[in-house]
């Protein structure tokens, strides 16, 4: 009991330590080790991962820096244990894609969740960034396009762009390039800002702590070899986690890499996904990637 109230009280200076300072290594390694223990190895796991991958030499770099020998061993023995995890995950989400397509596409039923889960994907992804449309106003635009009176014009702007990047990704399906994530990112912001749709920052931009390279690394991680052999989940969260860490617009970055992430999804037969508005904080591009050879 008392080993237990001392580690209650680690964890709880540890928390408090690392919203003081989120990159405080010692702080991440010690509060995985507590979490490990508690069995929470998935959390553990990140926590030695993010501590792995901040690198004072080389702070822009995606690659992980062993600068911290405790947080590299402690990774070693969770990670095999969050890949069985990932794998018995993968196992459940694959099951249920087999039977969900097993339904005929005229059925009834069906039509009617995706219809309601296209206008819950446009509500929450413009909800993630600021917009106060309620879900109901929004489907009053897309099916009227009429505007909603004394609501922001922007805001009823940003839903009609989004509706037709993924008008245009329904329809096509196209294959991951350059030229193709400037087409989606010009209709996202084709009706709220028509100048910045379609173009790559020229400017330094900053995120938090984060500087983000080059727009023109873009190219570098566009269908490696090696986003092949990960499974469709792990291909479309690495998609969403790059395009962010490379933040290559001035705005409408987010939004962009949630369309994108289900782009790679429905590539592989599997259906889009909706990223809830609560759920912002815990975005992935906020997390640390192991997967550097593909990057």
């Amino acid at each position: 009991m008392k080993k237990q109230g001392k580690r209650e009280k680690a964890h709880k200076l540890l928390v408090h330590a690392l919203k003081m300072n989120p990159d405080f290594v010692e702080a991440l390694t010690e509060l995985g080790t507590i979490l490990e223990e508690e069995k929470d190895v998935v959390q553990a796991d990140y926590l030695y991962t993010k501590a792995l991958a901040i690198s004072p030499c080389n702070e822009s770099s995606l690659a992980i820096s062993p600068c911290n020998e405790r947080a590299l061993v402690s990774s070693d023995r969770t990670l095999p244990l969050v890949e069985e995890i990932d794998q018995r995950h993968f196992g459940v989400i694959d099951s249920k894609v087999s039977s969900m397509m097993s339904i005929p596409k005229g059925n009834s039923a069906l039509r009617r969740v995706m219809e309601e889960t296209y206008y819950y994907h446009i509500y929450h992804t413009v909800a993630i960034e600021g917009n106060t449309l309620t879900l109901s106003e929004i489907c009053h635009i897309i099916e009227t396009r009429y505007a909603v009176p004394g609501k922001s014009l922007q805001e009823q702007n940003e839903v009609i762009g989004v509706d037709a990047a993924m008008k245009y990704i329904n329809t096509t399906l196209l294959s991951l390039t350059v030229n193709d994530i400037l087409e989606i990112h010009r209709r996202v912001l084709g009706y709220a800002d028509p100048v910045e749709g379609g173009r790559l920052r020229t400017s330094q931009v900053f995120v938090g702590h984060h500087i983000s390279p080059h727009p023109h690394e873009l190219v570098q991680w566009l269908n490696p070899e090696e986003a092949l052999q990960l499974h469709p989940v792990e291909s479309a969260a690495l998609t969403h986690y790059k395009l962010v860490y490379v933040h290559p617009f001035v705005d409408g970055n987010g939004c962009t890499s949630r369309l994108l992430m289900n782009l790679v999804l429905m590539q592989a037969r599997y259906p889009p996904i909706i990223v809830r508005k609560f759920q912002s904080t815990t975005l992935l591009w906020t997390q640390p990637t192991r997967v550097t050879s593909a990057s």
